[in-house]
């Protein structure tokens, strides 16, 4: 009964009714854009930032890692090179498939399984977006349901207010290349925007048989809106969005061993000539926002989201695992032999296709008014709540293949599910109360997030491929929490602010174990502080933010993607403590006499991630054996940042950029740091080393109509490891030089 009556509340995400417009006929309407930090983001009473069209539109950038490095408290690890498929963290949240923060575009989630199966696979094509948005800190307890690190949300192109569209075209290295349309107007009743974006690569990486080491990806997005006349004395409108996107990537999860990579950093084995991924989605939303007065708004969607992914991939050769291999490649020769196409051998093939699906309802309901004896109390209520179900079915294939003189060749075709054959299930409901009371310069904002969730697990087993349920194992999980939380706002003066938060931070302990050897995991749950400050002048902005997270049981996991044996369990590690500091600056600098204008950027994080309990682990990014209190956490890095330099004027702009990655573990541990130098010493390498990349972009305006620009990326071409996972070194995407044209209608 409970869950039924919780699936009655409805959620907030996002805040429609809070832009203005400079056209009198168009104050019917909602904010195009759905945010989740409202039109004023300078204001917000805790940590953010917003990356908006016009810095996009500056950048030129489609890579999601690059342009999230421009945001401070933002951990990422960088896989393919692309950034198709991000590691995102935030504020020291494993980073791994962006699964411990929460994902949304346009204020809904957008992970394919978020709360079943929440590695987020599937990621949006990045270059389709008109900005972003980074919460952290208790302002973002709204929007769950991880609310440790914070959110992420992407604003896709919105509905114009009067007719307008882009046709853009670029081609560069690597045979990369993107086309973009989008076109949309706005009329009397009825408003649409519709979209086609293609952006495909043959690939940087030089596979031993030759071959495409890129990617097609190709996306199709569409609003149609109806909205009441703008003199109808109850404003309210109705919006069906839809997203359909497509992906043939030849993409592997197989690195290099490090000496491989100090010949050829570009190389791609052979043993990885058949790894592909296969994946589509859809996602359809419809949005019925509704103002009753200019101070009583509620705003309702209901979404249905279907994902198929197949990312099919060598698992072994020769009988010898690939992480054996990368270790120590001389004793595993016949293995090393085989991967490489030097010897003929039987290679381990896995299919893992996995189908999602998600839907659920959430609505939110604003509320503003002013009160006491002089109407000097500023009031704001929201209140929410969200139905969501979600499932994971993973049916994998296990087949093998016979290296032949280099080439893989078919040998026994697996029958489907013969390697992983389950589902899983969840159900949640969660509401939540946020309350904004604000006197002279104070605003104090206490919220308050309930979360419900049913999951359930069944494991057929690799032998019933029909899931009649001969071998059934079932497992179920249910659990509630209250996520309390607090700001307190104080505004200095007009230009600087000040703020102080404190909330509880939930992560979901993942599917019900049914044979795991650590047992059934509990859900993550860490105590959060911040105290941040902000100065927004006519020139100059800053943000400096401190924060300290005391986990009471962190949660790690089993997966191949971070090195583990991809079990996809779920663990705890007992308590943590992560802290840092992060600071952002942005200054415009105006030369009256050249007429020219100077942007500069800034940001940089601290992060110190620690255990504070010694415990066996059980596998995973943070590897296997004992970890003892005190040892840092590995793969957060302490020390990142980022600056741009810009020059620009009515005819043109020019950005260059850099981003340093400190030193990052590998391991845990508080031992000596080893990075890889030689194989001698693999077993200790315990970190990657620093490394520095720096992009450029420029655009032309010939008129208002048609603009040029380039992108010239990494252009030092530094091959850095920037990574060791999921399986071996993977190197920087080397220099890459990008022309296009832009054409605005």
């Amino acid at each position: 009964m409970r869950f039924v009556l919780l699936s009655l509340l409805f959620v907030v995400t996002v805040n429609l009714f809070n832009a203005q417009t400079t056209d009198d006929t168009l104050k019917y309407k909602e904010m195009n854009v759905i945010t989740i930090m409202g039109p004023n983001s300078k204001l917000l009473a805790g940590s953010g930032m917003v990356i908006n069209e016009l810095t996009l539109a500056k950048i030129n950038q489609p890579d999601i890692n690059k342009v999230l490095r421009m945001i401070p408290g933002v951990n990422i690890r960088d896989e393919e090179g692309f950034g198709l498929r991000p590691n995102i963290g935030l504020r020291g949240t494993p980073v791994n498939r962006s699964a411990k923060i929460t994902l949304m575009e346009d204020g809904v989630l957008i992970a394919p399984a978020p709360y079943a199966d929440p590695s987020a696979y599937y990621f949006p094509t990045f270059a389709r977006m008109q900005g972003v948005e980074v919460l952290k800190g208790s302002s973002q307890i709204k929007y769950g349901p991880y609310t440790i690190g914070g959110a992420v949300n992407l604003l896709s192109t919105a509905i114009p207010y009067s007719f307008k569209g882009l046709i853009q075209g670029g081609y560069g290295s690597y045979g990369t290349n993107q086309q973009h349309i989008w076109i949309g107007d706005s009329r009397e009743q009825f408003d649409y925007v519709f979209e086609v974006n293609r952006i495909a690569s043959n690939g940087f990486k030089q596979l031993d048989s030759g071959g495409n080491t890129g990617f097609d990806r190709r996306d199709f997005m569409g609003k149609v809106r109806w909205h009441s006349l703008a003199e109808a004395k109850i404003q309210q409108s109705v919006t069906f969005k839809f997203v359909r996107s497509e992906e043939i990537g030849n993409e592997t999860y197989l690195g290099l061993t490090f000496e491989d990579f100090m010949e050829n950093p570009l190389r791609r084995y052979s043993g990885t000539q058949k790894d592909i991924l296969n994946m589509n989605h859809s996602l359809f939303t419809l949005s019925h926002a509704i103002s009753f007065t200019s101070t009583l708004k509620v705003n309702t969607t209901a979404y249905l989201g279907h994902t198929f992914r197949d990312w099919a991939r060598a698992n072994s050769f020769g009988g010898q695992s690939i992480n054996a291999i990368l270790s120590d490649p001389n004793t595993n020769s016949v293995g090393y032999g085989i991967m490489t196409g030097r010897t003929d051998g039987d290679i381990i093939y896995r299919s893992a296709a996995r189908t999602y699906y998600s839907r659920g309802i959430q609505s939110q309901l604003t509320k503003d008014f002013r009160s006491g004896r002089l109407r000097n109390l500023d009031h704001r209520i929201q209140v929410g709540g969200r139905y969501h179900e979600d499932q994971a079915d993973r049916y994998g294939t296990q087949s093998t293949y016979s290296m032949t003189n280099g080439i893989m060749v078919m040998k026994t075709a697996g029958i489907n599910g013969n390697q992983e054959n389950q589902i899983r299930n969840a159900k949640s409901a969660s509401g939540f109360v946020n309350y904004e009371i604000g006197l002279m310069k104070f605003k104090l904002t206490p919220g308050l997030r309930y979360e419900y969730i049913e999951m359930e697990f069944q494991n057929y087993g690799t032998a019933d491929y029909s899931r009649v349920g001969t071998n059934l194992e079932k497992g179920a999980n249910f659990l509630s929490v209250w996520i309390p939380g607090a700001t307190l706002f104080y505004e200095i003066n007009k230009k600087m602010n000040a703020f102080f938060g404190a909330h509880k931070g939930f992560s979901p302990p993942g599917m019900p174990s049914v044979n795991s050897t650590n047992g059934q995991a509990m859900e993550e749950t860490a105590i959060n502080y911040e105290l941040g400050y902000h100065f927004n002048g006519d020139k100059l902005s800053i943000q400096a933010v401190g924060f300290y997270s005391d986990f009471a049981n962190i949660l790690g996991s089993d997966n191949i993607s971070g090195g583990g044996a991809g079990s996809g369990d779920m663990f705890n590690a007992g308590r943590a403590l992560i802290q840092g500091f992060e600071f952002s600056m942005d200054y415009n600098f105006k030369s009256d006499a050249t007429n020219l204008t100077f942007p500069i950027r800034i940001a940089y994080t601290y992060t110190n991630a620690r255990f504070k309990e010694t415990f066996v682990n059980g596998g995973g990014d943070w590897g296997s054996g004992q970890i003892n209190s005190n040892d840092l956490i590995p793969f957060i890095t302490p020390h990142q940042g980022m600056f741009s330099l810009g020059i620009e004027n009515y005819k043109f702009n020019m950005t260059i950029s850099g981003r340093y990655v400190g030193l990052t573990r590998t391991k845990p541990g508080q031992d000596e740091i080893m990075i890889p130098e030689s194989n001698d010493n693999f077993a200790q390498v315990n970190s990657i080393a620093a490394y520095t990349i720096f992009d450029l972009s420029a655009n032309y305006y010939i008129n208002k109509m048609w603009t040029i620009y380039s992108t010239i990326n990494n252009f030092t071409n530094n091959q850095s490891i920037v990574a060791n996972l999921p399986q071996g070194y993977r190197p920087a995407m080397p220099i890459a030089i990008n022309l296009g044209v832009k054409v605005n209608l």
